[in-house]
């Protein structure tokens, strides 16, 4: 019987296998360079600068809501969805800092804009939240699309002329320049610590 010889790999093969893993690692950089660019892209405001699109939507007690209904006044408009977790931080934040800053004397007012959202869900979160400011359905994405949202959370704010001077998308990281945009104390802008806002608190 002949001894048993491992059998080398033929040069073919090997070269085989070093282009092989190259290529992995090329296209493994390639996909992690365009989540990064996606990512990025998510994060921009596209209509910053310009000039703030109207809308007309429905609030969830029924009210018509404009654009226009707020001229004269700062508003910030929060895209949002009761099925986007990150959102529910965002919205209890803004909430709040609307009960502690806002005053009838106030040159600012606030929007909440439920992006492809159910009207009962909704309804739900703002009473169990003790959100004051309006907020209205966007069921049709037709606000979304229109100021050209990517991802929500988005938070922009629209001068007294029609504007949008800032805007931040996905969690709130820069609650200083907010509150500076919006004429109002950062301290007032953050989440208050304690019992939970819901029904019975």
């Amino acid at each position: 019987m002949r001894p048993f010889h491992a059998m080398r790999p033929y040069p073919v093969a090997i070269v085989a296998g070093v282009i092989l893993a190259g290529f992995t690692v090329w296209i493994t950089r390639q996909a992690k360079a365009l989540e990064r660019d996606l990512d990025a892209n998510s994060q921009k405001i596209a209509l910053l600068d310009k000039p703030a699109p109207d809308f007309h939507l429905t609030s969830i007690d029924g009210r018509a809501v404009s654009l226009a209904d707020f001229r004269g006044k700062k508003l910030v408009l929060m895209f949002w969805a009761t099925w986007n977790n990150t959102s529910h931080p965002e919205m209890l934040m803004l909430g709040m800092t609307y009960e502690r800053a806002r005053t009838p004397e106030s040159d600012f007012n606030v929007v909440g804009i439920a992006v492809d959202d159910e009207r009962a869900a909704v309804k739900q979160f703002a009473a169990d939240s003790r959100i004051q400011f309006p907020v209205v359905l966007d069921r049709n994405r037709e606000a979304a699309d229109a100021y050209r949202i990517r991802s929500i959370p988005t938070a922009l704010i629209v001068d007294s002329d029609g504007k949008i001077i800032y805007g931040i998308a996905g969690a709130q990281r820069n609650q200083g320049e907010f509150a500076r945009h919006l004429g109002i104390s950062q301290q007032d802008f953050r989440m208050q610590m304690g019992a939970p806002r819901g029904r019975g608190n």
